[in-house]
């Protein structure tokens, strides 16, 4: 036969979708660290009455990504079982 399997569609959407809620995640990390770092950042919470910036432990991080990865996980299998249905016709078509 000619094409992707369904089961290959199904893995791709479901890697399109992993992998980019882990970009996100990421920049998403390295924003708050950044953010945290910046001085800017630290004179306008030392001005509000923080006086001491907390850390940013890594184990948040790594929690923070896995949470991010799941649902972007959960969040593609909508889309991939709507892909493995369609038509290729129908989708050459849009």
């Amino acid at each position: 036969s000619f094409g992707a399997t369904a089961g290959r569609v199904f893995a791709g959407v479901m890697m399109e979708s992993v992998v980019a809620t882990a970009v996100a995640g990421v920049i998403g990390v390295m924003v708050a660290i950044l953010a945290l770092e910046n001085p800017i950042v630290a004179g306008f919470l030392h001005r509000q009455g923080l006086q001491d910036v907390p850390a940013f432990p890594l184990s948040a991080a790594a929690f923070g990504m896995l949470v991010a990865i799941g649902v972007g996980a959960l969040a593609g299998v909508l889309p991939a079982m709507v892909a493995i249905r369609v038509r290729p016709i129908d989708a050459i078509r849009f």
